[in-house]
């Protein structure tokens, strides 16, 4: 399973809301983890921003951690998608 995502380490961070940003999802993929960009609360644009910030910095794989009770989700998940 390992391989198949492109890690190095079986590490996956926590996508921990406003704590996870992007540049720390783009640290841990470059490390060889999977790096997480904790989406929390946040609106559309602001995870977007997110993840174009984890994008310039990391050509590894990283994720996006959806709070489905975020009154956003359905505008996080189009961004994501």
């Amino acid at each position: 399973m390992i391989k198949s995502l492109g890690l190095r380490y079986p590490i996956f961070q926590g996508g921990m809301a406003w704590v996870a940003d992007g540049k720390l999802a783009a640290a841990v993929s470059n490390a060889g983890g999977m790096g997480i960009i904790g989406a929390g609360h946040a609106p559309a644009d602001v995870v977007s921003h997110e993840i174009e910030v984890a994008k310039s910095l990391t050509s590894r794989p990283f994720g996006v951690n959806v709070m489905l009770l975020s009154p956003h989700v359905k505008e996080v998940v189009k961004v994501i998608l």
